[in-house]
């Protein structure tokens, strides 16, 4: 059975599923909530880094983000140290106004942003 958090995300962002199912591939099995969080981060590098067209993906990454932060008794696990702390300094800024009220409640408290 899927972990009830990574259901979360790819029903949210289904264009990461391919990127999830690698991470699967990889780790013989289930890789564990975390490990989709930090492989999250690097997705959402990857749609900041291309030029406008990837705004709708990123808004459906980080509103799943914002979901597993509201809801998820993992959330400063896996939203603060598998998606947060795995992004850039620069990255951060730029997500800023794209983050829900629990998720830049997590990074104020990570004292990330």
């Amino acid at each position: 059975m899927i972990d009830p958090d990574i259901a979360t995300l790819l029903a949210a962002a289904p264009e990461f599923a391919g990127r999830y199912l690698d991470l699967v591939r990889e780790a013989d099995g289930d890789p564990g909530a975390a490990a989709a969080f930090n492989e999250l981060a690097d997705h959402v590098a990857g749609l900041l880094a291309e030029p406008g067209g990837q705004r709708p993906a990123l808004a459906a990454c980080l509103a799943a983000v914002e979901e597993v932060a509201v809801r998820s008794p993992d959330a400063e696990d896996l939203v603060g140290w598998s998606f947060l702390d795995c992004l850039s300094r620069s990255d951060l800024d730029l997500l800023q106004p794209w983050l829900g009220p629990r998720t830049l409640a997590i990074l104020d408290e990570m004292d990330l942003g």
